[in-house]
């Protein structure tokens, strides 16, 4: 069972109380004097980067906050049912921003294996809420086009999704959203 916690006297950094019983209600930085000390907040916007998967290369990473991508990944549902594997896939991923936020970590997170985080980043990019970075140049979403594709084979055979253009007309990025 966790330990009950307080916050130090001084500066509010939570501590456990066994701690705050010890200290006169001082955490141990500004127990031991240590001038100014302020932890970091940790509902500070915290950059994260999300490497998703593209039909034309480079691929992208989107740039947002990890507040923001952990938001949209809550909101997003996994594939299939209850045992699926993509559950497990997204809590995962959910857990390691958690986690980043906690501790202040920046990192790279990847896409997951059924694209559910690439998604929920895509979103947020959609929104104006994350950029687009390939290669040496960074997009927001207002500065392209998105088009619809789709190219059949066959009177049941086909495949299609949509894209983004930059300004010259240049593909940048393309996902495949259905098959039949």
């Amino acid at each position: 069972m966790p330990e009950a916690k307080t916050k130090c006297s001084e500066c509010d950094a939570e501590i456990l109380e066994t701690t705050a019983a010890r200290t006169g209600g001082l955490c141990m930085p500004c127990k031991n004097g240590v001038p100014a000390f302020r932890r970091p907040d940790p509902n500070a916007p915290l950059e994260a980067l999300c490497k998703i998967d593209s039909m034309v290369e480079p691929p992208p990473i989107l740039i947002t906050t990890a507040q923001q991508l952990l938001a949209a990944l809550e909101k997003t549902t996994p594939i299939g049912d209850s045992r699926h594997p993509n559950r497990l896939e997204l809590e995962t991923q959910r857990a390691l921003l958690r986690h980043a936020i906690r501790h202040r970590a920046v990192f790279r997170l990847n896409d997951d294996h059924w694209g559910r985080t690439k998604y929920a980043a895509l979103a947020l990019f959609e929104a104006g809420e994350a950029e687009m970075e390939i290669g040496d140049s960074c997009y927001r979403f207002k500065d392209l086009t998105k088009i619809d594709w789709q190219e059949v084979d066959g009177p049941l055979c086909g495949e299609g999704g949509f894209e983004y253009r930059n300004s010259e007309g240049v593909v940048i990025f393309k996902a495949m959203t259905w098959v039949s």
